[in-house]
């Protein structure tokens, strides 16, 4: 039996990978299209159509094979659902929402004037987490609960930052990422 925290790890992984995914996939056309509110950015060039849609498509393609890698070793605890339309709704669902939260932490950071690209501790690091699970248990919830119970939330709370910091040095080594954080 794996211990329920491991399996929701592994089972947040397309979120994981949704987010540096965008990084790697992004570069055309900016989201906000250069447009300010209240006298600012809205959300900043980094944020792209092609960052936010490789980022989806990334982690729902990591999201299906590791749901059918599990399932054909007979591991259900590491898996969403035998049934096909099931398993792409809750890896596009994490995936989504996990960029979508990226968004909402970097439409923060333009509102309290921190420069696209410049360190800011939690909203670098926890809003796609967030978002991921609000909505996973907003629209999945029975299956959210088994999935993602609460020590599953809290080990994935726990390891967010660290899996975002030893990615974004990854990337930076990598000449992927102008900075480490």
């Amino acid at each position: 039996m794996i211990p329920s925290f491991i399996s929701s790890l592994v089972l947040f992984i397309p979120a994981f990978i949704a987010n540096p995914s965008a990084v790697i996939t992004g570069g055309q056309g900016v989201i906000d299209g250069g447009r300010n509110w209240r006298g600012k950015r809205i959300l900043g060039d980094h944020k792209t159509w092609s960052g936010l849609l490789g980022g989806i498509f990334a982690g729902t393609v990591i999201g299906l094979i590791i749901n059918y890698l599990f399932l054909f070793l007979g591991v259900r605890e590491l898996t969403f659902s035998e049934d096909f339309y099931s398993a792409i709704s809750m890896v596009v669902t994490l995936s989504s929402f996990s960029m979508i939260g990226d968004l909402f932490g970097s439409f923060i950071k333009r509102r309290i004037g921190r420069a696209p690209g410049a360190e800011s501790l939690f909203l670098d690091q926890y809003p796609f987490a967030i978002f991921a699970l609000l909505f996973f248990y907003a629209i999945f919830w029975k299956e959210a609960v088994s999935l993602f119970p609460w020590e599953g939330v809290v080990a994935i709370l726990i390891v967010t930052p660290l899996i975002h910091r030893a990615v974004n040095i990854i990337g930076y080594r990598l000449k992927v990422k102008d900075v480490p954080y």
